[in-house]
């Protein structure tokens, strides 16, 4: 099976967020700065917006260089607010969770994903994944985001790279190496300047010189690990997994249906592996949950749920689909419109060695 790996960029994130708040600010020069103090000008560009870019203003830049090159423009010029862009990553990494196999955040405004199971290896369902989890991000935040799908980790960010802002690249295997083979080596992940520079200094300017690069000239310059590394990103061969960064605060499963439909039990027989997946997940994790979820994603793309929250943890998996059923039944009522993919979500997880047991609270029957 083809292995399908994406990577989410938030287009100019911090930037963003504040033109989402202050809409007024889309027609400006935004600059999100962090400053040291000792002056007013003091201290860094940490975002800029395409506006203030096409000025040539880039992260890192000083503010005091960054407002010369505004002259004129009405700048926008923002202190940095972490604890906010935190808050809104961290909504957006929990969106984005429910929509994929597997999300291995690197960072607040991107992150790996693996949806090969979820688009059963098949490219043009991992574009229909990638098109709802860009979709459900904007309906939800307001913010657009570049996605970059392929077979590893290394084409996946290239593919982001490539589309921004507000773009989805797909790289499949047979055209990965027409794409990244014009690059210069220095847009690989995991490439940098000075890496860059030994490798021209040996000729090897672009990925497709690295591809044809003899592997032993690499462990020279680089050590075993590092030298094979480089082969296997610019072959797009390189095989690092995608790591669920966190303890799991909750399961899903999402199929893309056989038919559009709006039928809940016709959506819930498709979704009973998905159900079993998760089953198998709570047994092996030990854990219950509090709250079940049916997530429908339909024709249009968008993304609607419904939940059942329960007042004491659940073990029994058959509770899903009793609740599935009802769920999905009352989205098809509101949501106007049939399922194209569908999904069973349970959260609230708790370790059942955690809990204690009813009787202990209710007492001894009199």
């Amino acid at each position: 099976m083809n292995r399908l790996i994406g990577h989410i960029d938030l287009d100019y994130f911090y930037a963003q967020v504040e033109e989402v708040e202050n809409p007024a600010l889309r027609e400006r020069p935004v600059i999100v700065c962090v400053f040291s103090g000792r002056t007013e000008d003091s201290g860094v560009v940490s975002t800029a917006n395409y506006r203030a870019r096409d000025f040539g203003v880039h992260s890192g830049m000083p503010i005091v260089s960054a407002k010369k090159r505004l002259e004129g423009t009405n700048p926008a010029i923002v202190r940095m607010d972490h604890e906010k862009y935190e808050a809104v990553s961290a909504r957006i990494m929990e969106n984005v969770n429910q929509l994929v196999d597997v999300l291995e955040p690197t960072g607040i405004d991107e992150a790996f994903f693996d949806i090969t199971s979820s688009a059963d290896g098949d490219y043009d369902r991992g574009r229909e994944i990638a098109e709802s989890i860009k979709k459900s991000v904007f309906e939800s935040e307001h913010l657009t985001s570049s996605i970059g799908l392929g077979r590893s980790k290394v084409v996946a960010k290239l593919g982001s790279d490539l589309s921004k802002p507000n773009g989805l690249t797909v790289i499949t295997p047979e055209k990965t190496s027409d794409v990244l083979g014009p690059l210069p080596v220095g847009k690989l992940y995991g490439v940098g300047p000075k890496t860059s520079a030994s490798l021209n200094e040996i000729g090897i300017k672009t990925v497709a010189d690295l591809a044809r690069a003899d592997p032993s000239d690499l462990e020279r310059l680089f050590g075993r690990k590092f030298g094979a590394y480089l082969l296997a990103a610019a072959t797009g061969t390189d095989d690092a997994p995608v790591v669920a960064g966190l303890e799991p605060t909750q399961f899903s499963r999402i199929v893309t249906l056989k038919e559009d439909t709006k039928d809940p039990h016709e959506v819930v027989s498709q979704l009973a592996p998905g159900i079993g997946y998760i089953e198998a997940k709570l047994a092996a994790s030990k854990m219950s949950f509090r709250t079940v979820s049916a997530i429908g994603i339909l024709t249009d793309l968008s993304t609607k749920t419904r939940s059942k929250t329960f007042e004491t943890p659940v073990v029994g998996v058959s509770v899903i689909h009793e609740e599935a059923t009802v769920l999905f039944a009352e989205l098809a009522s509101s949501a106007g419109r049939d399922f194209r993919r569908a999904g069973i979500r349970v959260s609230g997880l708790a370790h059942t060695e955690d809990q204690s047991s009813l009787s202990e609270f209710v007492g001894t029957p009199r």
